[in-house]
This record gives structure tokens, C-alpha cells and sequence, in this order.
């Protein structure tokens, strides 16, 4: 009988079969938590900031949020097919010391993001109780510490039941902006302009795009024979769902008061309705970033020992992890306290630009997992420092991720810099798509002529591999 751990000493390495274990629904209801938090309204607030209606808001919403998740989606059929969390997977395409610039991004921007979450679920517990911010954010980061070193288990389990919650808050909010809100006269706006809703669309399809390094950290524990396309659909309508529409009730409360914070006008929108509905949603907001926050640093600590392991052998442990959470979390905490608010909007900016680092990742990993290797992959060498068959230093995806990166510069649009390309246009940020694309084609070209066949031979040898597991989106090469 398999024997449970209290805390999870899974990080960077392999889950077994005997340890697989969960649900598609579960799935649905864990990714539909990832993006409820309130910090999701600020993404729908970007087109009516810029002047475009509602109605033409909530289209380049749909689209960009449909865009954007289908590149976050197609990341979760790796989990159950690896069993791997996902930047380490990168070892592939980059080696395993090449793909430290993108590990080390995606550590940054985790344990960065983290630091929005304590603040924003304080300030939020601080609308419903008392004056103690500081207070407020060492509870929220201690107890989003302790809920990662737990660990998956009780994450899935955390999201399972708060997906009840946040799904009745927001039946019930939005049943508020019907009723409070002169939707009918903001629809019925259909003023039109190019640069808003680009901005508005590329807005949202980076918010979900963001999410990609994180999402085989969850998937690797299905079961193997879970398949691929279900996965990526558990993925995809979870994070869509609840993007979707917290996004709009932001465009929509950012449409009703343009000179209002979207966070204030949902809580004094729902006390304006009745029932303490305003406050409930504070109280809510608070535990979902809370549980958000958790899952930041959980991928966070996931991505640095992932780093540290491609020049060190390290052997993944209960006690190893938790050490390198509690390190991690007190500094988060201590950031989250001195960080005056004044320069939050400049770490933002910061965290964005770290951002652009994974997009061409992305295009790399997908295009090479999907389109080159066909899933087909040694788990013996990925976990190998030296990188075994894929070496230290991969080529064609470093050429193609600087490639990526470099042609996405000036497209940047960010409060820290804003590149030519960005402000002819406005600054609307399109620089997801010229990354993506770049990449993804400068990988393919450099790999066209790359004989596979050595190589999986090596695969076929190895003692972990990929063959015979679920198949993934794409049909397997056949070896």
C-alpha cells in the first residue's frame, strides 16, 4: 500500500507511477483558481484605460485570453507524459545548463509575483478588519509557506473547495454589476480604434501566457495514461473560464468609474448592492491570493532547485524543499514589507520585462515537443546534469531564443522602457507574437535536417522514457 507524505519531498525530479494521482476535474477546478484573484481585474481595466467601449474591450478580451491560453494549455499535456514540472523539461531544447536563463526568469518572476499577492490579499484584509497592513502580510506569507512545503496534495485539495466559493462570489458579483451597473447605456458605446484594442488584446493573452513555465509543475501528477487533449482542455477552461470573467467585470467596473481603482470599485460596487457583498468579496479575494501565493512559490522554489541542480547533483527531499521555501518566503515577506507603494508600479514594470524572457521559451519548448521531437524524450538524460544525450549547451534553441528575444525588443512596452515598434503604435505590447513566431520558426529551420534517429535510439535505451506513455496533442514519431 503506497504510504502518503505529510510534506512532499517531490521538487525538481521524476514522479513515479505509483505516486500519480488526481483527476481531470480536478484539473478544471485547480487551474479555474490560478487566475481568480483580484489582481486578474487590473488586466481588463487596460482597454477602457485606453479609451476603447466595452462592448470592443470584451471581444479583444475573448481573443486574446482564447490566444493566449491555448499556448498555456498545450504546456499541461507534458506533465502527465514526463512526469516532470516544466522549466526542467527545457533541458531538452536548451541543455541543461543553456536553459538556465529561462529557469532563472521564471524563479524571478515567481517569487516576484508573490509579492503582489501578500500585498494585495493584506490590503484586502485590511478593507474588511483593521489598519495592520504589515501584520496582514506576514500572516498571508507565513501561511502561504507552510501550505507549499506541504505541498500538492493539499494545494489540489485547497483549490478543489475554494473553486465553490469563488465560483458562488462570482455568480453573485456578477448578478451585482447587472443590477448596479448602466451596462445597457456602456454597451450600446461602440466607439472603435485600433490601438486600444490591440493593447487590450495583447494585454490578455500575455496574462495567460505567463502562466505557461508553471503549468507541468501541477499536470506530472496524472497518471501517465490520462491523455493529452484532456489535459490541455482541463487547462485551458479552468484558466479561460475565470480569466474571462474577472476580466470583464473589470473592463466593465473600469468602463463605470474611469477614475477609480478597479479593486475599490468591485468592493464598493457589491456593498452598494446589499448583503455585505462588497466585504464578503474582500474576505475571499484575501484567501485566494493567499492560495495563489502559495502556488508562487511552490513553482518558484520548483525552478531554482531545477537551476541549481544542473551544476550541482542535488537529491530532492522533504527537508530540502522546505528549506529552500522558508529561504525564499521570509525574503519575500521581508520585500513585500520594505517595498514602499510608490515604486510598486516600477517593480511591475520590472517583473513584465522578466516576463519577455519566457515567451521565446514557449515558442521553443511547444514547437519541439509538438512539431520536432513529438514527445519523444529521454527522462534518464534530462535529469542528468551533464545533460546526457542533450548535452550542456543546446544550439538551435539558444540561437532561437535570442533570436526570439532580440527581434522582441522593439516591441517592449512596459513603464520602464518602450520600444520604437511599441510607440509608433502607441505602445500598444505586441511583442508576444513577434516572439513566438520568431522563435518557434528559427527552431524549426535550425533543426530540419537533425537526424533524430541516434537519438532516439538513446531514448529507447534509456531507463525512463517517454515511449508508451499517453500520447500527447500530436501523434508520437514512431522510433
Amino acid at each position: 500500500m503506497q504510504q502518503i507524505e505529510i510534506v512532499e519531498s517531490r521538487s525538481f525530479d521524476y514522479v513515479p507511477p505509483g505516486e500519480r494521482h488526481g483527476t481531470v476535474r480536478n484539473q478544471v477546478q485547480f487551474w479555474f483558481m490560478v487566475n481568480a484573484t483580484l489582481i486578474t481585474l487590473f488586466t481588463g481595466a487596460v482597454g477602457p484605460l485606453y479609451g476603447l467601449s466595452l462592448s470592443w474591450t470584451l471581444l479583444a478580451l475573448l481573443l486574446g485570453s482564447v490566444f493566449g491560453t491555448m499556448f498555456q494549455a498545450f504546456h499541461g499535456a507534458q506533465g502527465p507524459r514526463m512526469g516532470l514540472p516544466q522549466m526542467i523539461q527545457s533541458r531538452v531544447q536548451f541543455g541543461s545548463r543553456g536553459a538556465i536563463l529561462p529557469i532563472a526568469a521564471a524563479t524571478i518572476v515567481q517569487f516576484g509575483f508573490a509579492i503582489f499577492y501578500i500585498q494585495t490579499g493584506a490590503s484586502a484584509l485590511v478593507d474588511v478588519s483593521v489598519e495592520q497592513p504589515a501584520a496582514f502580510q506576514i500572516c498571508v506569507g507565513v501561511a502561504a509557506i507552510i501550505l507549499a512545503i506541504v505541498g500538492y496534495r493539499l494545494l489540489l485539495r485547497v483549490e478543489k473547495y475554494a473553486s465553490y466559493v469563488m465560483l458562488a462570489n462570482l455568480v453573485l458579483l456578477t448578478i451585482a454589476a447587472l443590477a448596479v451597473l448602466p451596462l445597457a447605456s456602456m454597451l450600446s458605446d461602440s466607439s472603435f480604434a485600433w490601438v486600444p484594442f490591440l493593447a487590450q488584446f495583447g494585454a490578455a493573452a500575455t496574462y495567460q501566457i505567463a502562466i505557461a513555465p508553471i503549468v507541468s509543475d501541477y499536470t506530472r501528477y496524472l497518471p501517465a495514461n490520462v491523455g493529452g487533449r484532456a489535459v490541455s482542455g482541463a487547462v485551458f477552461g479552468g484558466t479561460l473560464l475565470s480569466a474571462l470573467w474577472l476580466e470583464s467585470l473589470g473592463a466593465a467596473l473600469a468602463t463605470a468609474f474611469p477614475n477609480s481603482d478597479v479593486i475599490t470599485s468591485i468592493r464598493d460596487m457589491g456593498n452598494q448592492f446589499g448583503f455585505g457583498l462588497g466585504s464578503v468579496t474582500m474576505a475571499i479575494a484575501a484567501v485566494s491570493c493567499l492560495i495563489t501565493c502559495s502556488l508562487s512559490f511552490y513553482s518558484g522554489s520548483v525552478s531554482l532547485l531545477s537551476a541549481v541542480e544542473a551544476f550541482r547533483p542535488i537529491k530532492s527531499t522533504a527537508r530540502l524543499r522546505s528549506t529552500t521555501l522558508v529561504t525564499g518566503g521570509i525574503l519575500v515577506i521581508i520585500a513585500a514589507l520594505a517595498l514602499p507603494s510608490d515604486i510598486l508600479g516600477s517593480f511591475a514594470a520590472f517583473l513584465s520585462i522578466l516576463g519577455y524572457f519566457l515567451i521565446p521559451w514557449t515558442a521553443v519548448n511547444l514547437t519541439d515537443y509538438y512539431i520536432v521531437r513529438k514527445g519523444v524524450f529521454s527522462i534518464t538524460d534530462i535529469l542528468r546534469p551533464d545533460g546526457g544525450i542533450y548535452g550542456r549547451w543546446a544550439g538551435p534553441g539558444i540561437i532561437s531564443y535570442v533570436v526570439g528575444f532580440v527581434a522582441m525588443i522593439p516591441f517592449f512596452s512596459t513603464a520602464l522602457y518602450v520600444g520604437p515598434a511599441a510607440a509608433a503604435m502607441d505602445r500598444a505590447d505586441l511583442a508576444f507574437i513577434v516572439g513566438l513566431v520568431v522563435s518557434g520558426g528559427s527552431y524549426l529551420l535550425l533543426t530540419r535536417r537533425y537526424d533524430f534517429h541516434t537519438e532516439f535510439d538513446a531514448v529507447r535505451q534509456a531507463p525512463l522514457n517517454t515511449i508508451g506513455q499517453a500520447e500527447p496533442l500530436a501523434s508520437t514519431t514512431q522510433v
